[in-house]
């Protein structure tokens, strides 16, 4: 008899280990991207043409208001034959640098925040009926309170007295175009020069229809 062989058990085929390497998560967060807005206050301007109501109003502030202001003051101003420049040096000299030329510019353009808007209003109104009154007086008073050189070709400063002033309204109230032997009559009885008194009577007469231009004036 063969002596019995003892099977061997087939070797063990050990399998390469397969290493996985951790996969990159496929919902990991990008860093967020910040948008930094630059958006600023509207301006006046902006608001109004934004709206189509009649009563324009941002936080309590009457944009109608600002807007009628505002083209009333440039047809004043023009009529004064200022000219921004010369409103900004003198509101500059006594209110400060926020009443500049280029202040005075974006007010006319409403090209300014209602707020800034709300506060020069007060002011520049104040200073422009002032000017008015410093016109009505003659046009070398207006000069002396926005600023300006005097003309050369004045030989003196004339500045009518309370009392001159209202008989020149009393005269011009009777008869707002006087001739010009009116002309000097008046001169004469209060005491002054002709010229003068010729300048007194067309700027009153300038002002006057300034005053009823505005009276019929409509915003589109």
């Amino acid at each position: 008899l063969q002596p019995t062989q003892q099977i061997q058990p087939a070797p063990s085929i050990t399998q390469p280990s397969v290493v996985v390497a951790n996969p990159t998560p496929a919902n990991t967060p990008a860093t967020p991207q910040v948008h930094v807005s630059s958006s600023e206050p509207p301006t006046v301007g902006q608001l109004v043409s934004k709206s189509h109501s009649g009563g324009y109003d941002e936080d309590g502030i009457n944009l109608e208001e600002i807007r009628e202001f505002a083209k009333d003051f440039k047809i004043r101003r023009l009529s004064l034959g200022l000219t921004q420049t010369q409103v900004g040096q003198a509101l500059t000299a006594t209110e400060g640098p926020a009443y500049s030329q280029s202040a005075i510019c974006r007010f006319e353009k409403l090209d300014i925040t209602p707020k800034s808007a709300q506060k020069l209003k007060p002011v520049l109104e104040k200073w422009l009926n002032e000017a008015e009154m410093r016109n009505q007086e003659g046009q070398q008073n207006l000069m002396e309170f926005v600023g300006g050189e005097p003309s050369k070709k004045r030989k003196r400063r004339t500045s009518f007295t309370p009392q001159a002033v209202e008989a020149l309204n009393t005269y011009f109230e009777k008869n707002a175009l006087p001739t010009g032997q009116e002309i000097t009559d008046i001169a004469k009885e209060l005491n002054y020069d002709r010229e003068v008194v010729r300048v007194w009577f067309c700027n009153r007469r300038q002002t006057l229809k300034n005053t009823s231009k505005l009276n019929v004036f409509q915003i589109p």
